[in-house]
């Protein structure tokens, strides 16, 4: 599935079940930032829910399975955005697009991005199905680059013949380098709107320029 065919839902009447959901998600989302995955019990988040702990378990069957859910929410605002704004772009504003996605995502939930890397690197007992999950995220995140870069080549707008599978790794290992400086070094070491046209101009060549307006392929 191209990355401009993402299907997203249409809004339907929001019923008591979708609301309990969404107040869970919300005082998991607080309790695990705070007090972390394994000091957060159930009957916590049903507290401050204001639901019930059998609530809970109806919509989430494992603690791990909430915490899945939480990052999903956490991600979601940007993918739904995205997917609604793609049909409209071409594989230059999406490529574009989704590194700015990446970007801003993490300026806006550095606190939420530090929780989960730590739980993954260090948390030895969490399941592997929700390394899988996460791993699934960044996987996909992954292939619409690799999508998106192989059909600008196609179309003679990317000027750089790098293989596309590398030129999505390299890119991503760039923007893991942002992430990471910026977890440490606060709000002043990441800079999307630079990032953006550096990838931009790395891809593209120059604004304006590519390889069917006469410029030579990128080595």
């Amino acid at each position: 599935m191209g990355v401009s065919q993402i299907k997203v839902g249409i809004a339907e009447p929001r019923t008591g079940s979708q609301d309990s959901r969404d107040e869970i998600l919300k005082a998991a989302m607080r309790l695990f930032a705070s007090r972390g995955f394994h000091e957060t019990s159930m009957s916590e988040v049903a507290r401050e829910a204001h639901v019930s702990k059998a609530l809970i378990f109806w919509h989430f069957k494992t603690k791990e399975e909430l915490f899945v859910a939480v990052l999903n929410r956490l991600l979601e605002p940007y993918f739904i955005d995205f997917a609604e704004e793609a049909a409209a772009m071409d594989e230059r504003q999406q490529i574009l697009k989704l590194v700015e996605s990446y970007l801003s995502f993490v300026r806006d939930n550095a606190s939420s991005v530090r929780f989960f890397l730590a739980q993954m690197l260090h948390d030895q007992t969490l399941s592997e199905g929700l390394n899988e999950q996460v791993l699934q995220l960044y996987s996909g995140y992954r292939a619409m680059l690799v999508e998106l870069i192989a059909s600008a080549q196609q179309k003679g707008v990317c000027t750089r013949r790098t293989a596309p599978e590398s030129a999505a790794a390299f890119l991503l290992s760039a923007l893991n380098g942002l992430l990471i400086e910026h977890l440490f070094m606060g709000a002043n070491a990441i800079d999307p709107e630079g990032a953006v046209a550096m990838v931009g101009e790395w891809l593209f060549g120059p604004s304006g320029t590519s390889s069917s307006e006469g410029g030579e392929p990128s080595a």
